[in-house]
């Protein structure tokens, strides 16, 4: 029998023949109007990456003034230093290898991070700047609405579109086999005796596991790296869900396609490891998530060992470092010499392990605390699903496959952190639907409505705490700083400059993103904790420094001299690079120090 799901067209991607499938648009609007929302309730910060990895650089790129640094602009946009030993030796070694060594040398010293992960803020801040309403709010708030719609949004769509797909294939498979499903049983005995037509489809229960998510709310629609790699993942597999999503009964052997030319490739495979390559390119750790998709497809779609390596090199590989290429050529425009991002942050954090200097955690950690914070109320249904099914079907194996490889392959790092499971949430939100809603075919409607409704206010709980109280400080202080000054700068008055000092742990609030009023100017100091401290147990960094002994630290940096301030000799004009730092407007500290 034809599935309802037309899985043999490679040049589109397949859509449901449902008469609710035919307006998807729709679907990602109301989607985007939640996330709109959703970042209305999130006014405090979780991790400074989503400032100093998105926002700073942005804006340093964008507003800075020219022939000035920008103090926004960490390490992690800079070349580091290095010494090559070999640049010289031209006797054992030919040019074209001398050349390779040197690149990559560069590389694996340049810069970390891309400009890729940057680049919707990027021309954020350029429309806003050409047109005049760079105002405060705009520059700071300005990008998360943004992150909202071009990332959590489609994000939540492709959670909806899979679960549809996966829906009209299970459906489809069922119905060829005139067989009731397990479900369709359960259904039969529940006390309400209920039809499938009287319950949702388990499509709703996967966005509604996506959209109460309490980590997708808090996490997804900030400016992190993280979260632009999810939404490319994710509409990756969207791409190739006919494949990857296909029932044993809807994909047979005979359906298969065995091309051993690859001539009838799938556009839409080779446009998805094409996001691959610059999602690699923005964080390379996304490679533990397409790697094993990779395998999963050519496993499913050809036949022969020989089609299947032409498939995982002539469509993973090719197009992948296609869309690796395309990131390097834009690197290359913006930082204004070639930089390989990708190598530069593979030297740092697996082969010189420097992401352990900012906090370890043991191996079995994603699998004790991660996810578990992560799933929240979702966590029982998955457990249940991965132990207590007996029989998988294929869509679901291959769902947990890539979860487990990603997963797996991440707790390799000494460095964890919550937000690098982002990726695999919308996949665990499809895997908790599924069975949700066999769960709830098994209750009374009043009691599957309590159920979902003591989930969502739990989940909206957490998050209008963490949103609105939970380290909201960082964030609040800057917006102080502003009105402070805005009181004292009368309209069409020159631009006055303001000193702030944040004597606080390492980069804990945003910077120039947060503090763009002009013409008002500012200059700021922040405490160093670059790993060329951290590292260097010969030297002391600043954050460290101040937080063992504030005191003494103040001293030696605001009065070197002690009480002998009027020595001509000791007392040195108030630069603000110099030994002696010039006294600030404003101080900003917190209760941790």
């Amino acid at each position: 029998m034809e599935s309802t799901a037309t899985i043999n067209k490679r040049n589109a991607i397949p859509l449901p023949t449902s008469s609710t499938a035919n307006v998807p648009w729709l679907y990602y609007l109301g989607f985007a109007i939640f996330r709109i929302i959703n970042v209305l309730f999130i006014q405090s910060q979780f991790d400074p990456d989503e400032y100093w990895q998105n926002l700073e650089p942005a804006y340093c790129h964008v507003f800075r003034e020219e022939g000035t640094s920008c103090q926004g602009l960490t390490w992690e946009w800079k070349q580091r230093e290095f010494r090559n030993d070999h640049e010289n030796d031209s006797s054992s070694n030919g040019w074209i290898l001398q050349s390779v060594t040197r690149a990559m040398v560069l590389g694996m010293y340049g810069p970390v991070r891309s400009f890729a992960s940057i680049v919707p803020t990027l021309v954020f801040y350029k429309i806003v700047k050409t047109c005049g309403i760079d105002t405060s709010w705009m520059v700071s708030r300005g990008p998360v609405f943004l992150n909202a719609i071009l990332v959590a949004a489609p994000t939540d769509w492709a959670v909806w579109y899979l679960s549809r797909f996966w829906t009209e294939s299970t459906t489809s498979s069922s119905a060829s086999s005139n067989v009731p499903s397990s479900l369709d049983r359960r259904e039969k005995r529940s006390p309400t005796n209920y039809k499938e037509n009287d319950i949702n489809p388990f499509i709703n229960f996967c966005v509604y596991c996506a959209l109460t998510s309490w980590f997708n709310a808090y996490a997804m629609v900030r400016t992190y790296s993280n979260s632009l790699e999810t939404v490319l993942f994710v509409l990756s597999v969207v791409l190739v869900s006919p494949e990857l999503l296909a029932t044993a009964t809807t994909t047979t052997t005979s359906e298969k396609v065995i091309d051993r030319n690859m001539r009838g490739a799938s556009p839409r495979a080779c446009l998805a490891f094409f996001l691959g390559g610059i999602c690699s390119s923005i964080r390379f750790t996304c490679l533990a998530a397409y790697i094993p998709m990779g395998l999963v497809l050519s496993w499913l779609s050809y036949t022969t060992m020989t089609s299947k390596l032409s498939y995982l090199l002539e469509v993973c590989a090719l197009f992948g470092f296609l869309g690796f290429l395309s990131t390097v050529i834009l690197d290359r425009i913006m930082f204004g010499y070639w930089a390989i991002p990708v190598l530069g942050n593979f030297h740092f954090n697996v082969i010189q392990n420097n992401g352990s200097l900012y906090g370890t955690h043991p191996v079995h950690w994603y699998f004790t605390a991660g996810i578990p914070a992560l799933t929240g109320m979702m966590l029982p249904i998955l457990v249940y699903d991965l132990f207590c099914t007996t029989k998988w079907d294929s869509a679901r194996r291959n769902l947990w496959i890539i979860v487990a490889c990603y997963v797996i392959a991440h707790s390799g790092s000494a460095h964890k952190e919550f937000r690098f499971l982002l990726p695999v949430l919308p996949l665990f939100c499809i895997l908790a639907g599924s069975r949700l809603r066999e769960l709830a075919a098994r209750l009374f409607p009043s009691q599957r409505n309590a159920l979902l409704s003591i989930g969502a206010i739990l989940n909206i709980s957490v998050i209008l705490y963490l949103g609105l109280v939970h380290q909201r400080g960082p964030v609040d202080v800057n917006r102080f700083i502003l009105e402070a000054t805005s009181s004292e700068t009368s309209e069409g008055s020159e631009a006055q400059l303001y000193r702030i000092h944040y004597l606080m742990g390492c980069h804990s609030t945003p910077l120039m993103s947060h503090l763009h009023d002009p013409p008002v100017k500012f200059e700021t100091w922040y405490l160093d904790c670059s790993p060329t401290c951290r590292a260097d147990p010969a030297v002391d960094c600043e954050s460290d420094a101040f937080s063992r002994n504030p005191g003494q630290f103040m001293e030696q940096s605001y009065f070197p001299c002690g009480d002998d301030t009027l020595n001509e000799t000791c007392t040195a004009t108030l630069d603000f690079s110099g030994p002696q730092k010039a006294f600030p407007d404003f101080i900003v500290c917190n209760g941790e120090n």
